[in-house]
């Protein structure tokens, strides 16, 4: 079978958008993309007409948790893993509806999503796992101080707890025994823990090393969560090859990702939002207030050193994050400072490259078609990448997973 997708196309590599564009893919690969007037669809091709629209590809959340909280059946609180599990495989079908096709995971969950996405067993975006976030007793993602520290590292989805550079390295080779891909760290403070600041400084440098070592020993990286600056910075030296949210990163940090190639993970929504989410704790809060404006300016100091910055978002398809409106850190990317088609790289080709999967998140032939339509023109007005509700033609992999392009727009048949 042969789509052709015509339309408006933004490719996720020029600087412009293509008005008259035209996509073909057979199997899940994309034959071509380019002007429509030079490319002459097969007979038997199932032609969509996006008029109106634009042909975008799919799009890609690089700090994403598949925690499956919302969803987790009701027994025990919903506490159990298993119903948590179930809950993200539901979430990972609202992440289709929105458009987003690719994803990085910090979680438990994400292990095992990503092999059942993997195998086909269940719908969803590719996955690149991460397994649960490693951090120091006291730390970022110390979130229950009311439980011991085995028993952190024993039942809770998102974190894991380790000091010293042995158990740091122990700590990591877990990860990678459960199935990781990359090895996401905790090097400073943050808004949602309560037993920190989120300018501390955490794991020592030799710590840090200790963990870079290991993972590149495994032919992978760490990336690190970095809200205040000095941890941002010890982490670089010691060789973490990607920043997450940057909050507060000064012009010797950004200068240094630039020297280094180490990118930026936007995570923007939250940080300019989660001071005012209900439900928010108090002490939450009152960190949160000091992010927003210092955000904005690593924003403006990434763009001055040509340091790429890609896509995140930190939700976890909360009452204050669903995944249908996922892509609200479009908006949000080009709130703190971003143009629109360097959000909608950022959420596309920059972070297919920071999934190190280089054939995802462009529309060029020989790349994987994965594919996202919205109904309005993100270059005029990026709110329309911002629910799934402007999303009406989603491609994952070469199959349609949503089409609601009115039926006069659809030739050949497909539903």
């Amino acid at each position: 079978m042969t789509y052709v997708l015509k339309g408006r196309m933004i490719d996720g590599i020029q600087d412009t958008a293509l008005e008259n564009g035209c996509v073909a893919i057979q199997g899940n690969r994309i034959v071509y993309a380019g002007p429509d007037h030079e490319y002459t669809p097969p007979e038997n091709a199932t032609v969509l007409d996006c008029a109106g629209g634009t042909i975008l590809p799919g799009f890609i959340d690089v700090h994403a948790h598949l925690t499956g909280y919302e969803d987790a059946g009701s027994y025990a609180g919903g506490q159990l893993f298993g119903d948590q599990l179930i809950g993200a495989v539901h979430e990972l079908t609202l992440l289709l509806e929105a458009g987003f096709t690719g994803l990085r995971d910090m979680s438990l969950a994400g292990l095992y999503l990503s092999r059942g996405v993997e195998r086909g067993a269940i719908p969803g975006p590719r996955i690149v796992p991460g397994g649960r976030v490693i951090g120091m007793t006291s730390g970022h993602v110390d979130m229950h101080p009311e439980w011991t520290r085995e028993e952190i590292n024993r039942l809770d989805p998102l974190s894991y707890l380790c000091d010293g550079p042995d158990d740091c390295v122990r700590a990591v080779r877990e990860q990678f025994r459960m199935g990781a891909k990359f090895i996401k760290i905790c090097a400073t403070g943050g808004v949602s823990s309560p037993t920190d600041r989120i300018d501390d400084v955490q794991f020592s440098p030799e710590e840090l090393r200790a963990m870079v070592q290991e993972a590149r020993r495994h032919h992978s990286y760490v990336t690190a969560h970095c809200t205040g600056y000095e941890g941002a910075y010890q982490a670089l030296l010691a060789g973490v090859e990607c920043i997450e949210h940057g909050v507060m990163l000064t012009e010797r940090e950004v200068a240094l990702m630039a020297e280094k190639h180490v990118p930026l993970v936007s995570t923007l929504w939250v940080s300019l939002n989660v001071a005012n989410l209900p439900g928010m704790p108090a002490f939450a809060r009152e960190k949160a207030r000091t992010c927003a404006e210092y955000n904005r300016k690593t924003i403006a100091l990434c763009r001055q050193y040509g340091v790429p910055v890609a896509l995140g978002t930190d939700f976890s398809n909360s009452r204050n994050t669903s995944y249908l409106t996922i892509g609200r850190e479009f908006e949000a990317m080009v709130e703190g400072g971003l143009t629109p088609m360097e959000a909608i790289r950022g959420g596309t080709s920059i972070a297919a490259s920071v999934m190190r999967m280089n054939d995802l998140g462009v529309l060029k032939e020989g790349c994987l078609a994965d594919i996202a339509v919205t109904d309005g023109n993100p270059l005029e007005n990026i709110s329309c990448l911002a629910d799934a509700q402007h999303i009406p033609l989603v491609i994952a992999d070469g199959k349609i997973v949503k089409n609601r392009l009115s039926t006069s727009a659809a030739e050949g048949g497909h539903p």
